[in-house]
């Protein structure tokens, strides 16, 4: 381009600054330059996002190495303290020399951001690392070096569209400011209709696996609930906020609009609005926020979505319901392969007073344990490679330490979200991990609370049994926007006291006929006791424990 007017240092200012947005053309005395795009300048953004990652990882194997051989900590222990010195370091650099024209919010919230989705990393860090430790026995700062290429991309697709976010391009104006958060901009028509058991009809622009088996091209009714992707809030904050309406419930975090934001609109139907990273991990949609509402909106229609497990067996409806984790999957493959029972749910059961149970067929989630109740081969050496991380992540102390995260000043609807679509959960299709034959209903006639412990059997009574299920179902929503959004719960009338004390109502009138034990033991062989005691009128008979 010769003959061109020299760019002053303002001009590669406004250079810089035109890296970071969609399209904008710039104009050097008068004369207009090529138009820029952010696909076209990405790879130089990249290549200076790996320059700085790389000094990062010095520092972190320096810090690791420091804590393991100094400091005499565990590798894990370590991992996470270098974590923390790694993250001020790149933020630091990526701040001044990568980002340098994407200045939008304060420099303390794009830290916190940054040092958040880094912490988050780690859930999905530790596990691998552990693996390749003590299970590869790979050195522990190879590993260690192995964990932090492989999220690389991650992090630069967070830092580059959320935490360093281009500016709107010139002649945009910003969202106008307000108390209350924006809802989706145009109505678009949902690509995806749910039809739950004929009660509860769902329209959604987010595809949801769980309820794939009640998918219907369409919907013979209004929707009761409505998915759709839009922008949710009002840009970056230092921390979530939730706002209550009369008929709306809004939940956003630090990252702004377009990341895991959403909104629940309250009227003749539940409108749910979701940010586009939010859309990305349609199981943490469907999982945190849409099934507690379907919850709800099935205990007024007189059903309940119970946290269990339901099977047929010698035509008996029975049911088991445990805490997270127990074994109560493996406990069904194990009982539908020996008995040819009939599968109607793994974690999730319809019920109706009358002991009628409807069956609710999500995908399992299953663990490395689970799979000896199963074929082995089900699954390809790749699948189960990927399962002994997946098990790691997903387990009960992987939920809580995202609990615990979630009582901190961090992104954790939108963490939450990259680790899921990171390392999806396990789950698969009950007739992928075994032939087995389906039912749509039964009527419940035994519940079984398995726990584990001393072998015990134990009858309970009505007022025990629905305080029990009620914690069991409790607990499936744990995470924390629960919390928040729950107390706006208001379907057709009812708030969410009422539908809680409705539902308790459901619950005893469903258990009315149910005959109700605790049954415990310490190696996992209910599927044992079960077929015996289904078959057997002697209450006083105690278990037997042979496999």
């Amino acid at each position: 381009m010769s003959g061109d007017t020299p760019l002053s240092n303002a001009d590669r200012g406004n250079l810089s600054r035109a890296s970071t947005e969609a399209l904008v053309e710039l104009q050097v005395d008068g004369r207009q330059r090529p138009r820029l795009t952010t696909a076209a300048l990405r790879p130089l953004l990249a290549s200076k996002f790996a320059i700085v990652g790389a000094s990062g990882l010095v520092v972190n194997q320096t810090l690791l190495w420091a804590a393991v051989a100094v400091g005499g900590v565990n590798y894990v222990v370590g991992a996470v303290l270098a974590t923390q010195g790694s993250t001020t370091w790149n933020f630091l650099l990526l701040d001044r020399l990568v980002f340098p024209g994407r200045t939008g919010g304060s420099r303390p919230v794009r830290y916190l951001a940054f040092s958040g989705v880094n912490n988050l990393t780690l859930l999905l860090r530790v596990p691998l690392l552990a693996l390749l430790v003590s299970v590869l026995h790979v050195h522990y700062l190879a590993s260690n070096a192995i964990t932090l290429v492989m999220l690389f991309a991650t992090r630069f697709a967070v830092s580059d569209r959320l935490i360093w976010k281009a500016p709107t391009a010139a002649g945009t104006q910003p969202a106008p400011a307000g108390p209350v958060p924006a809802r989706a901009p145009e109505p678009r028509t949902p690509a995806h209709r749910y039809d739950v058991a004929g009660i509860v009809a769902i329209e959604s622009e987010v595809v949801l696996r769980e309820l794939a088996a009640f998918a219907t091209p369409a919907l013979g009714r209004p929707a009761d609930i409505s998915i759709r992707v839009g922008g949710v809030g009002n840009g970056l904050r230092r921390r979530p906020l939730v706002t209550h309406g009369p008929t709306f419930v809004a939940y956003e975090e630090h990252l702004g609009r377009t990341a895991a934001n959403f909104r629940l609109d309250f009227g003749d139907r539940i409108d749910v609005t979701v940010g586009p990273l939010l859309a990305r991990s349609p199981h943490v949609v469907y999982t945190n926020v849409v099934e507690a509402l379907l919850r709800f909106v099935l205990v007024s229609r007189d059903h309940i979505l119970l946290h269990s497990a339901t099977i047929q067996l010698d035509d008996r409806g029975v049911m088991l319901t445990a805490r997270t984790d127990t074994g109560k999957t493996g406990t069904i493959l194990r009982l539908l392969r020996d008995h040819e029972g009939a599968f109607l749910s793994d974690d999730m059961t319809i019920v109706a007073p009358g002991g009628l149970a409807l069956s609710y067929p999500k995908p399992l989630t299953i663990s490395s344990h689970t799979l000896a109740a199963v074929d082995l081969h089900v699954l390809s050496t790749a699948e189960q490679l990927k399962l002994a991380v997946q098990s790691r992540v997903h387990s009960r102390s992987g939920r809580s330490i995202g609990s615990r995260l979630g009582r901190l000043n961090l992104p954790i609807m939108a963490l939450n979200a990259v680790a899921q679509s990171l390392i999806p959960p396990p789950k698969y299709m009950v007739e992928r991990l075994l032939p087995c034959r389906f039912a749509r209903s039964t009527t419940v006639s035994h519940l079984f609370v398995i726990e584990r412990g001393p072998a015990a059997l134990e009858q309970l009574d009505r007022e025990q049994a629905v305080e029990i299920m009620i914690a069991n179902t409790d607990d499936a929503y744990g995470f924390p926007p629960f919390r928040y959004f729950a107390p706006a719960i208001s379907i057709d009338g009812h708030d969410y006291q009422a539908l809680r004390e409705r539902e308790r109502t459901l619950l005893a009138r469903f258990l009315r006929d149910v005959r109700v034990r605790r049954l415990a033991c310490d190696d996992f062989s209910w599927a044992s006791a079960i077929p015996r005691l289904v078959g057997d009128d002697d209450e006083g008979l105690a278990p037997q424990w042979s496999t």
